[in-house]
């Protein structure tokens, strides 16, 4: 492709930027005063050849590590802005539809907003804003968010605690070097909207940026269940363009949700009655969260191979939650279901606060020796983190009809206090990784880390407190072979480890036990297909030799004497097979299997939330007069709801489609209309799986969207 560029003028375009609201009075003057200097005209330049894939997002520096993501050495997908977009991906849970590997979670169990499994193990304290741990229980939207990175295996060294299965990076908008904004606006079926607006501007070393949102949207075919939120993220960066910047931001959001725990099984399989079936109470059930995150991040380049960078984190998520958890009345589905079958309404209500101070200091240096090439990162983390439970017991809640539920039915409803318990953790750690580059074909990663993680429980309703303190080392290794310049393998291995305390939780059971611990082989390689094409590869297992089981000679205890192991492998494609032709597609398959355990009835089953098998395509293509189409399909396979497989979700397959068109001339140039059919077969899937119930995802949806650029 070759096109002449025409060098802007150094005016700054105003268009319908007071309008909106979002820039602040000083972009404003620094705007009028440069519209008032002379103009510079710059010489026409001519540019030569295709401009990169939109779906190629990895050439981005990866957290807590000297390298890009196309250069590490293990299993890395990113979903890109643009994805996310082109299927009206409104949360980061949708935006995960997009990778294989992956099964959404209940939120159950002292827990809710976002859980889900990533190659076969839990990953609800996994999730991280711009590397730095996101703990709270919350919805995670996308309106802030410039793209979503799955690091795939485990991932300690980098983040400390957890990340056995991997990591979620959600990687945020940040201030430009240029003004510009974008507006959409979305409507749903079968009622829903939703606006976000993202405005920047620079005004000589200073660049600031908002992005806003609101949504209302109600899921199409469960009766009564919606979800609403509202948020916005203002960034700031001082020394724009220089060797030193800092950059502040906040993220505060909040939501109100009717939560939806689904129906439960019957004889092992999700109850079959209509989709929009839903047993939850008007006013009993309900769901709200806000969500406060401000960063500081303070950056100097000493000289081009020495960067040192320090991150500030507070933050704090606020909950309250009353849902009702279905269960069957067992004696009115003994013969089978009937018009006089039971549904009893089980209460989980609780109210929570988690809190995270975070300060992390790092250091990226490169440098030679002996005619090797080293790029090093290394740092020291300091952090504290604190979560509040309280919970209640209910009576009164009316049992369901199983056929025809009133969500207005109306009970004595009687709140008892049954729990208040806080828990307050400290973690120091020291880490490090070295890239040792040996000449232009090998490359060695080293990588270690040391943790000291001390927590303390305790239970204000009973007086009973826990506390535990583990000193854990992590490392990895990979050996990276690149027989030419489109080719990279690797063969890697890295530890991990899980804290009995792992997510803010004590108990009598396993206060006293040291953590698990997880080793991680995979083998893998990337090839570039052609230009703007790359083909990913890896096979893989995680294993735990020191699982959690219960005490044979105590059942009230836990003790380490499980042995589990996930075998797997994915491949994928990612990027431009033509000019006008993109494509993201993946597939994994993981074979799940608890090898010991105290517990007879596991030994030998899969892991609980594990599909066998996943699949995800999206694909677009351009077409003239600047119409796009695309579409794409997720497959998810069974999986059992439990360890001991008595309990069972189907498999689904779901399929999507977009249209598209942006004008490239005349007076809608910079508009983008576009019309999203998710769910397009209407088929039945189950999004969220738990021991108890499952939980049926949303029928077939229609989102038309206009959006503005300037």
């Amino acid at each position: 492709m070759s096109s002449s560029l025409q060098a802007p003028s150094l005016r700054v375009p105003t268009i319908g930027l007071a309008g909106f609201g979002l820039v602040p009075a000083l972009g404003g003057a620094a705007m009028a005063q440069e519209a008032a200097q002379p103009t510079a005209q710059l010489p026409e330049l001519s540019i030569q050849g295709a401009a990169p894939s939109p779906y190629r997002a990895d050439s981005a520096p990866m957290p807590r590590m000297p390298m890009t993501a196309a250069e590490m050495p293990q299993t890395v997908n990113i979903i890109p802005r643009v994805v996310m977009q082109e299927q009206a991906a409104a949360t980061v849970r949708d935006a995960l539809r997009n990778v294989t590997g992956i099964s959404l979670a209940a939120g159950e169990g002292g827990f809710s907003g976002d859980n889900l499994t990533l190659r076969g193990f839990s990953a609800r304290g996994d999730f991280y804003i711009d590397g730095i741990r996101d703990a709270g229980q919350y919805t995670r939207d996308s309106f802030f968010l410039e793209s979503v990175e799955v690091l795939k295996g485990p991932s300690s060294v980098m983040f400390g605690r957890g990340s056995t299965g991997g990591v979620v990076n959600q990687t945020t908008r940040q201030p430009l070097a240029t003004t510009q904004g974008e507006v959409w606006l979305s409507a749903y079926t079968p009622m829903g909207l939703r606006g976000t607006a993202d405005v920047n501007v620079r005004a000589g070393e200073v660049a600031a940026r908002v992005v806003a949102m609101g949504t209302r949207i109600d899921a199409a075919e469960r009766d009564h269940v919606f979800n609403e939120r509202w948020g916005v993220f203002p960034s700031i960066t001082f020394g724009m363009g220089t060797p030193t910047t800092l950059t502040l931001s906040y993220l505060h959001q909040e939501e109100r949700n009717m939560p939806d725990f689904g129906v439960p099984y019957f004889n092992g399989r999700p109850l079959q009655v209509s989709t929009n079936t839903f047993y939850g109470l008007n006013q009993t059930d309900r769901e709200r969260t806000v969500t406060d995150v401000f960063t500081a991040r303070l950056e100097h380049r000493f000289e081009e191979d020495v960067l040192i960078r320090n991150t500030f984190r507070v933050a704090g998520y606020s909950r309250e939650l009353s849902a009702t958890a279905p269960r069957l009345v067992q004696n009115t589905v003994a013969r089978g279901i009937t018009p006089d079958s039971l549904v009893n309404r089980q209460p989980q209500v609780r109210n929570g606060y988690d809190s995270l101070i975070v300060n992390q200091t790092e250091a990226v240096l490169g440098f030679d020796t002996w005619g090797l090439r080293h790029d090093v990162l290394a740092g020291v983390e300091f952090g504290r983190e604190s979560s509040e439970i309280t919970r209640f017991g209910q009576t009164g809640r009316p049992n369901a009809s199983l056929l025809y539920p009133d969500f207005y039915q109306i009970g004595a409803i009687n709140q008892t206090f049954t729990s208040d318990i806080k828990t307050v953790a400290d973690t120091v750690a020291v880490y490090a990784v070295d890239r040792i580059r040996i000449g232009e074909m090998f490359e060695v990663i080293l990588g270690g880390r040391y943790d000291v993680f001390s927590a303390e429980q305790d239970n204000r309703y009973t007086a009973q407190t826990f506390d535990r303190t583990d000193r854990e080392f992590t490392w990895r290794a990979a050996f990276v072979f690149k027989p030419t310049s489109a080719i990279r393998t690797y063969v890697s291995a890295g530890t991990s480890f899980n804290p009995s305390a792992e997510s803010l939780t004590l108990a009598a059971n396993n206060a006293n036990l040291a953590p698990e611990t997880a080793t991680t082989y995979e083998l893998g390689g990337s090839w570039d297909v052609m230009d703007g094409l790359r083909l990913n590869g890896s096979v893989f297992r995680i294993e735990k030799r020191n699982a959690r089981t219960s005490d044979p000679a105590n059942a009230t205890l836990q003790v380490l004497d499980g042995i589990v192991r996930v075998d797997g492998f994915e491949v994928s494609a990612t990027g431009r097979i033509t000019d006008d032709w993109n494509v993201m597609v993946g597939y994994t398959r993981l074979n799940s299997e608890i090898m010991e355990s105290n517990n007879p009835a596991e030994v030998g089953r899969e892991f609980a939330n594990v599909a066998p098998n996943t699949v995800s395509l999206w694909s677009t293509y351009n077409l003239p007069m600047g119409f796009q189409i695309g579409g794409g399909l997720s497959f998810v396979d069974r999986r059992y709801g439990n360890t001991t497989n008595t309990v069972q979700a189907p498999s689904y397959t779901r399929l999507d489609a977009a249209l598209a068109w942006e004008p490239d001339e005349g007076a809608l140039r910079g508009m983008r209309f576009q019309l999203n059919a998710l769910n397009l077969g209407d088929a039945r899937t189950y999004e969220t799986v738990y021991t108890g119930h499952v939980v049926p995802g949303t029928g077939r949806t229609f989102v038309a969207s206009v959006a503005a650029r300037f």
